[in-house]
């Protein structure tokens, strides 16, 4: 099957209007998916559209809330999804005994519930089709304790674990599941919200690369071969208590 066939004919992306989603949103136009760019801000997904030489849907939402992952099913309903890119998160930086309550909320119902509301309303559509296909973003920050953003990371955690535990469910059924975990990716948000970039630090289109490269070949995909290498030292040869301290010292340096 061509890559279209196995996944299209469209595409839904979750966070598509700049970084990673935007960067997935021109590779599956390029290869001849339609694509359905869901993010917040209306400005920034028609410009994007605007550019895609195939057909493009852009649907304004806040999938944060049940109300915006409401609106893109109905937006959508006429389409047939065969990949779906839950790339949509917020990470409040900062102690956590003085986070705003509402932050930390919004930030666990884009991060966790909003790929698994995507996940329950479209896997069954591929398991009936026995073809599609899922890739849910986790991070680095999620394979150990973060201090600073300490629910971000938690959020990871549980989107790397979610995924993988699909990728068994759906093999049998010829769906493909994939986690795509990514250490510091040179995105406008990392812009806004660091003093700096962290060793290793990759382009948007290494993710998306390794990301598709991987997807049916694997469960777990983690973009570059410096974030490849700290995954195994962090989580496998490190004491858990040495990495989270490693962690702690690295973040002082780059986030606000």
């Amino acid at each position: 099957m061509t890559f279209k066939d196995r996944y299209g004919p469209w595409a839904l992306i979750a966070g598509a209007s700049e970084g990673i989603g935007a960067a997935f949103a021109r590779e599956l136009s390029a290869r001849g998916l339609g694509v359905v760019l869901v993010a917040r801000r209306q400005g920034p997904l028609a410009s994007l559209a605007a550019e895609l030489a195939g057909p493009s849907r852009v649907v304004v939402a806040d999938l944060s809330a049940s109300s915006g992952t409401e609106k893109v099913f109905a937006e959508m309903a006429d389409l047939e999804i065969g990949l779906v890119v839950a790339n949509a998160a917020l990470s409040p930086i900062g102690p956590f005994t003085t986070a705003d309550p509402g932050a930390l909320q919004q930030a666990m119902d884009l991060n966790c519930r909003a790929p698994v509301v995507l996940a329950r309303h479209l896997l069954p559509g591929m398991v009936q089709r026995k073809r599609g296909g899922l890739i849910v973003m986790s991070s680095l920050a999620g394979q150990q304790g973060s201090p600073g953003i300490a629910v971000y990371a938690g959020t990871k955690a549980f989107d790397g674990v979610f995924a993988e535990s699909l990728w068994a469910e759906m093999r049998p059924h010829g769906v493909d599941v994939l986690a795509c975990v990514a250490g510091a990716v040179a995105t406008p948000g990392l812009e806004r919200n660091s003093k700096g970039r962290a060793p290793g630090t990759v382009t948007p289109d290494v993710v998306v690369s390794a990301a598709l490269k991987a997807l049916g070949r694997k469960p777990r995909v983690v973009p570059g071969a410096v974030s490849s290498f700290s995954a195994v030292l962090m989580s496998r040869l490190l004491p858990r208590g040495t990495a989270i301290r490693i962690i702690e010292r690295a973040s002082r340096g780059v986030l606000d």
